[in-house]
């Protein structure tokens, strides 16, 4: 079976691109780790509630695939000497601007006093490295571009976790192996996890508390809540079934009878499917068991004329025209469903209308082999559900005119009729995760509305030159404050065309005129403090360095750059994700089509 959500998509070619991009991007699988500040605690305890959380987890490597929110000095140095390496990719034009300003006497003068200062004093030790390498601070304005991979500023950094900025709540990012469709598999991953928040609730009790909010956690409550309401419903129907059938017939057996013909209709249309199709959508076959309880009513036909006529061959003459009459019509209005562009459609067409033949046909070669009814003498109502099929609905006037005012009544009341159209009502969700969700509204915009937008391509490079499309536009819809913010690495991972373009506004801005007067400035400043006239040599190779455009690798080898959130790959087919967040005030309706 095949439990693929976008096989009920119609197909087309714009749509099956559609379900391919759906398949391949992760839009919110991941679990979010809050870890909430209790009355007696402190930002350390939050601190080391997450560190023995961490150590807890290593034992899940088969369900995890990484935890983020904890950033190691490797990275952030890493991230430093990459946007150092490669400056002129950014860069944008508000840069240069910028950087023309500084580039006189006066300006130059007191940004070495500036760095000359900062060296002497106790934060020297740390910027050191910076001031030699930059003296004049080009690379920050590479560096502040590495926010725009951010949806907000809710958070601060300390110890190298993610806290936000009011102390109260620190958070992990957990990106599982496994997707949170997968509820059969994600279950006992669920349950692991909720035994660690236990020990640890019970560890730091009054200092910190952790909860989990994701789609994981919520699929798996649905799945149970779904397996529960099932069972539960299916139990009571069929109960209520089974004494109606056994006290109409006086028989026990019955109901036994009644199931047989749908059970083969059942089993038949899967071999039919097994067949001709590769592979049966889940999906249809579940709806399609709903659609399948008109199939009793073929035993119910044949069991109820038997019960009132004991007359095999008048029985046949009798029923065997109508049923199957009534079994081919409706098995040809669910063939109708193989012209529709959906293929769970068509698989719900194909195995309800097979099943809905056999079922008939089983009804007329089974049930009068296994049900003898009684001899009768004399046809009269015996029981309740007699006295109700022998009651003349046709000639009850009463009843006439409250179906006539009920009519009536409906033509002006049916559009008031309205339709729930938010899909995500349709969840179940445990208070405790309900909680969980308000926690992170509180403190932060992450569960704010928000819309994700996919380039694609068949080539790397091709879905960045869209994503790059797609991030000015969402530039000027911010300028605009259309949306909140948004979450891009369309501005930071370049196609080659674009990084080639970037290179060559560099270059054109860096006229040999523009670096000697920096140099000989830097160095006549420099040494009437004490600097040598090599202090910035490796500043001066930069702006007479060749730069050439990088590979994706590169950009992937930055940890920091956290490309596998944006950036997807499936057989040659690429998507790059960019999240939005919207005013919550306002709908913006995006019809527009990148290209």
């Amino acid at each position: 079976f095949e439990e693929d959500i976008t096989r009920i998509i119609p197909k087309s070619e714009k749509s099956d691109v559609t379900a391919k991009v759906l398949q391949q991007i992760n839009f919110s699988d991941k679990i979010t780790v809050i870890i909430e500040k209790d009355k007696n605690g402190s930002e350390d305890d939050l601190i080391e509630t997450a560190t023995a959380f961490l150590e807890k987890t290593t034992s899940l490597n088969q369900y995890i695939e990484e935890i983020q929110g904890k950033v190691d000095d490797d990275n952030i140095q890493q991230t430093i000497e990459f946007v150092y390496d490669n400056l002129p990719l950014f860069l944008d034009e508000a840069d240069y601007a910028l950087i023309d300003k500084k580039l006189n006497n006066d300006s130059i003068a007191v940004q070495v006093e500036k760095n000359y200062k900062t060296l002497i004093s106790p934060t020297g030790i740390v910027a050191k490295d910076f001031i030699l390498n930059d003296p004049i601070g080009i690379s920050f304005m590479g560096l502040k571009k590495l926010q725009e991979l951010n949806s907000g500023d809710d958070f601060q950094l300390k110890d190298g976790f993610l806290i936000t900025k009011d102390s109260s709540k620190l958070l992990l990012f957990i990106t599982p192996k496994l997707a949170g469709t997968e509820t059969e598999k994600s279950q006992l991953f669920v349950e692991k996890l909720q035994e660690i928040q236990r020990q640890l609730n019970d560890e730091f009790k009054g200092k910190s508390e952790l909860t989990y909010f994701g789609s994981s956690f919520i699929a798996v409550a649905n799945a149970k809540q779904i397996k529960t309401d099932i069972l539960t419903t299916v139990l009571i129907s069929l109960s209520l079934l089974v004494v109606i059938l056994i006290f109409f017939y006086r028989n026990i057996l019955v109901p036994i009878i009644i199931f047989i013909p749908t059970l083969f209709g059942v089993v038949i249309a899967m071999a039919v499917l097994y067949f001709i199709k590769d592979s049966i959508s889940a999906i249809s076959l579940s709806v399609g068991a709903v659609l399948l309880g008109i199939t009793i009513d073929y035993s119910l036909h044949i069991l109820t004329h038997y019960k009132h006529n004991n007359n095999v061959e008048t029985l046949y003459k009798d029923i065997v025209k109508p049923l199957l009459m009534s079994s081919g019509t409706t098995a040809i209005a669910f063939l109708c469903l193989l012209f529709v562009h959906s293929e769970a459609l068509k698989d719900l067409g194909i195995f309800a209308a097979v099943c809905v033949m056999v079922s008939a046909i089983s009804s007329l070669l089974i049930v009068p082999h296994l049900y003898k009814p009684k001899e009768i003498t004399e046809e009269k109502p015996d029981s309740v559900l007699d006295k109700i099929a022998f009651f003349s609905f046709h000639k009850n006037k009463f009843l006439i005119i409250s179906c006539l005012i009920i009519v009536v009544v409906s033509l002006f009341t049916f559009k008031n009729v309205t339709f729930n159209n938010n899909l995500s009502e349709l969840n179940y969700v445990p208070d405790e995760i309900k909680l969980a969700e308000s926690k992170l509204e509180n403190a932060t915009n992450l569960t704010s509305k928000s819309i994700y937008l996919t380039s694609y391509g068949n080539s790397i490079d091709e879905a960045l030159a869209h994503s790059n499309t797609i991030y000015k536009d969402l530039l000027k819809r911010k300028e605009n404050k259309e949306i909140l913010t948004f979450s891009s690495i369309g501005g930071l991972v370049l196609s080659e065309n674009d990084q080639k373009y970037k290179i060559e506004k560099w270059k054109t801005f860096w006229t040999s005129e523009k670096k000697n007067f920096l140099q000989k400035s830097l160095i006549a400043n420099g040494e009437s403090l004490g600097f040598k006239k090599e202090t910035h040599q490796q500043f001066f190779n930069l702006l007479n360095g060749e730069f050439l455009p990088i590979q994706f690798s590169d950009y992937e080898a930055v940890n920091a750059l956290f490309l596998k959130e944006f950036v997807s790959k499936k057989e040659g087919f690429y998507t790059i994700s960019s999240l939005v967040k919207l005013n919550l005030n306002g709908d913006i309706i995006w019809d527009r089509e990148y290209s």
